[in-house]
């Protein structure tokens, strides 16, 4: 089981509820975290690292699939906590997927997909 986490538009202060912008990512017991990367979009912004993520969310909210709103070194703590989770997405499918060729990691070993993925 895992969570995804999405920047957000159009947040309703009263009760929460609002639009996904882009899907950031997500955390799975037991992986790594699984950033979405954004290529070849060009209604979105470019982003292949942790970095840029960094960059891009220091101006967005950022909340879970279940509505619970996280600031920004919330999800970096995060991160930074799944990084010694024994499985990368992006290894594990370079190893038993070679033909596949929308996978990568970031300078820093984080794993990154250039689709969509719930």
């Amino acid at each position: 089981m895992g969570t995804n986490y999405y920047t957000v538009t159009n947040v309703c202060e009263h009760c929460k509820r609002h639009d996904h912008d882009k899907h950031i990512g997500k955390s799975s017991a037991g992986w790594t975290f699984s950033f979405r990367g954004y290529r070849e979009d060009y209604d979105v912004s470019k982003i292949e690292t942790f970095e840029q993520w960094k960059l891009e969310l220091a101006h967005a909210r950022i909340f879970d699939e279940y509505g619970k709103e996280i600031t920004l070194t919330q999800f970096i703590a995060l991160v930074d906590m799944k990084k010694g989770e024994r499985f990368n997405h992006t290894t594990y499918c370079n190893t038993e997927h070679p033909d596949i060729d929308y996978n990568w990691l970031d300078p820093e070993g984080h794993s990154f997909t250039g689709r969509e993925f719930s």
